[in-house]
């Protein structure tokens, strides 16, 4: 039963459940893109930092080789006007204003000055005399007076003015008397900030906006930042600069406050500088809320979409359930129907089963009656026996067919894999048939049979008994003076080592009605009421022989015609059995039990006199036990070669014949093992048989006991089993000849 769901509940559910994930999903976005946003801004601020390191590398190596180059021309340019002034003073010349104008033009500088021992200015000429009086003081330091009497060292200097300007100082000692020669070369403020790499210029390009604000200290001073505000300020006074000094890490930011606000920064320290970045969180997470928003609604709109789904899916489950309630009160009424179909046939069953085994008892029972009544005369004896064997026989076989029917409806029949000689099975049914057939001059007309592989592997029993099956019906449904036109031919089949053998059948019957041929192999189906007291049968004949034919991998088919006969085609594939020694024929001989002593074991005292009448009245000696334990017991207590065979009941109390089979088996005396023991058992199906042969039973013989079946069988297995122990022997003899 479907169960019934409130939408209205399921829709509650639903969007509460959706409102549970949704807080789930917001809160896993906020978190996922702070994190995201925060880690490239930490890269950002990171590549920043290490970029601003590099350049202000760069600039320390620029303007260090900016000035060097510099004091080196100054330098150069000194040493040069005291061998100027050396060379005028040998020539005859004198130390004067007009010299060092001369060579100030010569040598591009900007003063010339000359100082004697005492460190007084000698002479002196400049074209700017505003920075003169700077230069003679730095002149008269007693470490640039100490250059006097070292004619090869000289010294340089650079002088930062305060409004950006510079002077480059040179000195070196006097050649033509003892003092300094000293030239300076200044350069305006001007000059130096277009043509100068400043820390400032580096920064151009940063947007306190996109990159936050990077601040370059050196001394306790900003000397540069993309806030200009923040120039010239100390960083005593930076609240900001003082929280990251206490942060050392480089490769990580970290979180601050700027006058109330929070942002996030870091620091750098490069070898002459410090490098601060940081910026706030509202720059940072500017796109977390739309971020958050768009998620957001991409879930509400997933979330739409899924009960949107939902809800089809529901009316579709809905209409399936509906649809399917319907399929399920039609397969009930169908049910029913069956039910109602089955028992009426049940009904049938046991209407005609009632019919079919209360006639033959009828007639043994009526045959007894005749029989005690003619007591005296023989002839009236011998025609009862003769009536109650048929009538027997008949018993038999229906109890036989409902047996097989039900067999193959559970699917319990197992398919024998054993050789046999096709040949020999169709000589077998054919000449039963022959006999039918002449009783009331049906002619058989046999094709010439086109067969090449004779010797088959497959169930043999099954085989006969489909053929016996069809040709039976054939004679019992013909007319008198008609024919049967039998034919079985080998046809091409695709699988190797298989062959494909067919099976022809047509007689000139009274043949079947349309409507019966719907229905003939269905059980217990027979052409009218009639049928059953003119021809016999129980219905079950072509049931069980379309049945046997499927299992064997088979098919059948058949025409029929009312009034002009049927044909039958079966087709069935076998394996083909390639040994030739198992066709080898053994010689003919009579069967006879004279002699022989056998152990009869049977608990049913009517079976055990009929089976004893048998084997004695054919010249045997028997032994008689009640159960397996006591034939297990006397085969244990009795010499080797006791007994020559054992023919054991099956079913019996206290160890049954299988057990029995069994422990004899696997007892350690020479005869335990080569023993013959035949099975005699009600129970007559082919796993019955296979049962019996894995108990260790050469054979097996089903009741009711068949006079000549028994003789046969028991002759033949003891037959079997001398002419192995022989050859054994004769195996055993050329061995010890050879040892010998």
């Amino acid at each position: 039963m479907s169960i019934k769901r409130n939408p209205k509940e399921m829709k509650k559910r639903f969007w509460m459940f959706g409102a549970l994930i949704g807080v789930c999903v917001v809160a896993a976005s906020v978190l996922y893109f702070f994190h995201k946003e925060k880690t490239e801004v930490e890269q950002r601020l990171v590549e920043i930092v290490n970029y601003v390191k590099v350049q202000c590398s760069t600039y320390t190596h620029y303007n260090e080789a900016t000035e060097s180059k510099s004091l080196l021309r100054s330098i150069e340019s000194a040493r040069q006007m005291s061998t100027n002034i050396d060379i005028e003073i040998e020539n005859g010349g004198q130390l004067s204003q007009e010299l060092l104008k001369e060579n100030l033009q010569t040598l591009w500088v900007d003063g010339i000055l000359v100082l004697n021992a005492d460190g007084s200015v000698v002479c002196e000429y400049s074209a700017n005399e505003k920075y003169t009086e700077k230069a003679v003081r730095y002149l008269q330091k007693d470490v640039i007076m100490d250059y006097i009497e070292y004619e090869e060292r000289s010294y340089s200097e650079r002088i930062n003015l305060d409004d950006g300007s510079c002077i480059d100082l040179a000195a070196c000692a006097r050649k033509d008397a003892p003092g300094v020669v000293a030239i300076y070369y200044y350069t305006p403020s001007e000059y130096m900030r277009n043509y100068t790499l400043t820390m400032q210029s580096l920064l151009n390009g940063y947007s306190t906006e996109k990159d936050g604000t990077i601040v370059v200290a050196d001394s306790g001073m900003i000397i540069a930042s993309n806030d200009e505000n923040l120039l010239g300020q100390s960083t005593a006074e930076n609240e900001v600069v003082q929280t990251m000094k206490q942060h050392t890490d480089s490769h990580h930011i970290f979180h601050l406050k700027n006058e109330g606000t929070g942002c996030y920064g870091i620091m750098l320290k490069q070898r002459d500088y410090y490098i601060y970045a940081y910026i706030p969180d509202k720059k940072i997470f500017q796109n977390l809320p739309l971020n958050v928003i768009f998620v957001t609604f991409l879930y509400l709109l997933l979330l739409s979409v899924s009960w949107v789904r939902i809800q089809k899916a529901s009316a579709e489950r809905e209409k399936q359930e509906r649809e399917k309630e319907e399929k399920y009160k039609e397969e009930l009424l169908k049910a029913a129907k069956r039910a109602e179909a089955a028992n009426r046939a049940k009904t049938e069953f046991l209407q005609r089963m009632s019919h079919d085994i209360r006639t033959p008892l009828n007639g043994i029972c009526g045959m007894l009656d005749v029989a005690e009544h003619y007591a005296e005369d023989l002839d009236k004896q011998t025609e009862c026996r003769e009536k109650i064997k048929e009538a027997s026989n008949l018993l038999l076989g229906l109890v036989n067919e409902v047996l097989d029917m039900s067999k193959l409806e559970s699917g319990e029949v197992t398919l024998e894999e054993s050789p046999f000689d096709l040949h020999n099975i169709s000589e077998e049914v054919l000449t039963v048939i022959e006999l039918l057939a002449e009783e009331r001059n049906i002619k058989l007309i046999r094709e010439k049979q086109e067969i090449t592989h004779w010797n088959l592997i497959g169930s043999p029993a099954h085989v006969k008994r489909v053929w016996m099956n069809i040709l039976s019906n054939a004679v019992k449904y013909n007319k008198d003076n008609g024919s049967i036109y039998i034919q079985c031919r080998e046809v091409p089949y695709n699988q190797a080592g298989m062959t494909m053998i067919e099976f022809i059948c047509q007689d000139t019957g009274i043949g079947m009605s349309r409507e019966f041929q719907k229905v003939i192999f269905e059980p217990f189906a027979q052409e009218n009421a009639g049928s059953r007291s003119k021809y016999g049968g129980t219905g079950l004949g072509m049931p069980i022989t379309k049945s046997l034919v499927e299992k064997m991998g088979g098919t059948i088919q058949f025409e029929s015609e009312e009034g002009v006969g049927t044909t039958f085609v079966i087709q069935i594939p076998f394996k083909i059995d390639t040994e030739t020694d198992r066709m080898e024929k053994e010689e003919k001989t009579a069967a006879s039990l004279h002699g022989l002593h056998i152990l009869l074991v049977e608990d049913n005292e009517l079976n055990m006199e009929i089976a004893e009448f048998i084997v004695t009245d054919e010249g045997a000696v028997v032994t008689k036990v009640k159960n397996g334990k006591e034939a297990v017991d006397y085969f244990e207590k009795s010499s080797v070669g006791t007994y020559d065979a054992i023919l054991m009941d099956v079913m019996m109390p206290i160890m049954d014949g299988l057990t029995a089979s069994e422990t004899i088996r696997k007892m350690d005396r020479a005869d335990a093992k080569t023993i013959p023991i035949i099975a005699m058992t009600a129970n007559a199906f082919t796993d019955d048989k296979m049962k019996a042969k894995e108990a260790g039973m050469d054979a097996h013989i089903a009741k009711p006991l068949n006079r000549e079946v028994l003789v046969e069988t028991v002759f033949k297995v003891i037959t079997k089993k001398n002419r192995g122990n022989k050859a054994e022997n004769e195996i055993h003899v050329r061995s010890d000849e050879n040892e010998i």
